[in-house]
């Protein structure tokens, strides 16, 4: 079943978090797709609270959605032992229409690789040089259809000769150690044993004469009868050939499952091999990929929530499907190839919307997933004090609090004196809290929010410089950093840049050093945002 991920913003907050987790269940238990949910970032100490609060594991960590190899479909490997014959390669190979094979270890590890070609290749080649291998017992019964009458060796190796000649010119050529093909001559048979030779192999199927056995028997010699008669034996002996000796095992091109789509395409460019192997995390062949595999290839399906920027949105996100976005922002930057489901509600909260989508189905969501849609509404509208919040925002919350068994307003202070403790974070952690950039016109700006029940004093400086080094290295025209204070309904906003007069302008404040104080402001959506866009648009 294809996976669809359902993720929010960068930067995660608490309604981006417990949303893309709300929609993925809903979509799970009504249309029965594996969708799950996704962070793009640490989550915040509020998210923590709030998960850790009703026994919820948070999303899982993804850095893009570029497609991978694991994403697309590719041929199941043909997969042999280094001991197989070239016979069962070959005619596998044959049977399954596969051009490569790949070879591995009792772990199923990669060894080597070998084509059609390569098998071609060696057989032709080793048809007047079968001394230079060792042919294990196996293969030579399996490729010459034979039976075992004496078994001393496990591997056929050494000089092979064969009996086609007098008995005189085969006794000439006979030495210690060799193996002798030969058909019912028994008394060829009987001279070679003298010899010294340690392995017979009898052709045409034909009967072994007791006295032959019991003199082989005394010299432990092996025989093995095999039904061929002695010119196809010949032929086909050397089909018993382990692959060992046929498979390339130096400079393997692989790819594995984790490996990226464009990546796997520069690497094809350069290498003209038909297919190449593809490795899981512990170096196990798990298929074996073309270029027909990659030349039409289905992406990553995404779900968006409480987002529709690219800027805001997971790396990739260009060269994934979204299938849907639900959200409650002003409409942003992305583009779809096809029509899509876009619920986009001015509501306060995403959990709002998503709360609909439920009801809609005729469904009550369980406590738990009830109670971080609660949370949810509850921070993205400041337990209702927000602007941004509407009548819907509260019947929602109201309505989940009472299916979570929670008070909204001992609940909403319990999640927000978690979430607004500064102690011990980092200045990154605290300017990253809850950021989002946005463009506009020819404008990058980036606003983040930090929620405070206290004064960061001293911290203000820091903070400061700590913007102005991500304004020079990401290239913002515009950087701001909200302090907000829920109790007391207002915003100092920390600042850098060359547009002081635009914010000015904007907010109708005059502006000393680099901060300035919006009372009854604490939305960014509804407050801080739009009266930027407005006062570029006017520039």
């Amino acid at each position: 079943m294809k996976t669809v991920y359902v993720c929010g913003h960068k930067n995660p907050d608490t309604d981006s978090i417990c949303s893309a987790i709300a929609y993925a269940h809903l979509k799970r238990i009504t249309e029965g797709i594996n969708a799950i949910p996704v962070r793009l970032g640490p989550i915040n100490r509020e998210t923590k609270f709030v998960l850790d609060y009703f026994g919820i594991e948070e999303p899982i960590f993804i850095e893009n959605v570029y497609t991978q190899v694991q994403d697309i479909k590719f041929d199941k490997p043909l997969i042999f032992k280094e001991n197989t014959s070239m016979f069962e390669a070959w005619n596998a190979m044959m049977e399954k229409n596969i051009r490569t094979l790949a070879v591995v270890d009792d772990e199923n590890k990669l060894i080597g690789i070998a084509t059609v070609g390569d098998l071609a290749k060696a057989y032709l080649s080793s048809a007047h040089e079968l001394s230079k291998y060792r042919i294990p017992i196996e293969n030579l019964l399996a490729t010459l259809k034979g039976e075992i009458l004496l078994r001393y060796l496990d591997y056929i190796e050494g000089n092979i000769l064969v009996a086609a000649m007098s008995k005189e010119n085969v006794l000439k050529r006979i030495k210690e150690g060799d193996t002798l093909i030969v058909g019912d001559r028994e008394d060829i048979q009987e001279a070679a044993i003298q010899k010294g030779v340690k392995a017979l192999i009898i052709t045409g199927n034909n009967q072994v004469s007791e006295k032959i056995l019991d003199l082989a028997e005394k010299h432990e010699v092996t025989i093995i009868k095999v039904s061929p008669d002695t010119f196809d034996t010949v032929k086909l002996l050397n089909q018993s050939i382990p692959l060992s000796y046929v498979i390339k095992k130096e400079d393997i091109v692989s790819f594995r499952l984790t490996d990226y789509i464009d990546d796997v395409k520069e690497v094809m460019l350069k290498y003209r091999y038909r297919n190449f192997p593809v490795l899981d995390e512990e170096g196990r062949v798990v298929g074996l990929l073309g270029r027909r595999h990659i030349l039409d290839y289905e992406r990553k399906n995404v779900i968006l929530v409480d987002h529709n920027e690219f800027s805001q949105a997971v790396e990739g996100i260009e060269q994934a499907r979204i299938l849907e976005i639900i959200d409650h922002h002003r409409l942003g930057t992305i583009e779809t190839d096809q029509p899509i489901l876009f619920r986009n509600h001015p509501v306060g909260s995403t959990a709002t919307i998503i709360n609909r989508l439920y009801e809609e189905k005729g469904l009550i969501p369980d406590p738990k997933i009830a109670g971080i849609m609660c949370a949810a509404i509850l921070s993205d509208t400041l337990v209702f004090k927000s602007p941004t919040c509407t009548p819907e925002d509260v019947r929602a919350a109201k309505k989940l609090a009472e299916i979570a068994e929670i008070d909204i307003n001992e609940f909403g202070n319990q999640m927000f004196k978690a979430g607004t403790s500064l102690e011990g974070k980092t200045v990154e952690e605290i300017f990253y809290t809850d950021f989002k950039e946005f463009t506009v016109n020819k404008y990058k700006i980036g606003i983040g929010q930090v929620n405070t029940l206290a004064d960061p004093g001293e911290l203000k400086k820091d903070l400061i410089s700590f913007m102005e080094k991500v304004r020079s290295d990401k290239g913002y025209d515009i950087l701001l950093l909200m302090l907000t204070d829920i109790i007391n309904e207002g915003s100092e906003i920390l600042f850098v840049g060359d547009n002081k007069e635009l914010l000015e302008r904007a907010f109708d404040v005059k502006i000393q050093n680099n901060s300035f104080y919006l009372p009854y402001v604490i939305s960014r959506k509804k407050q801080v945002l739009p009266p930027l866009v407005k006062a570029i648009n006017t520039h």
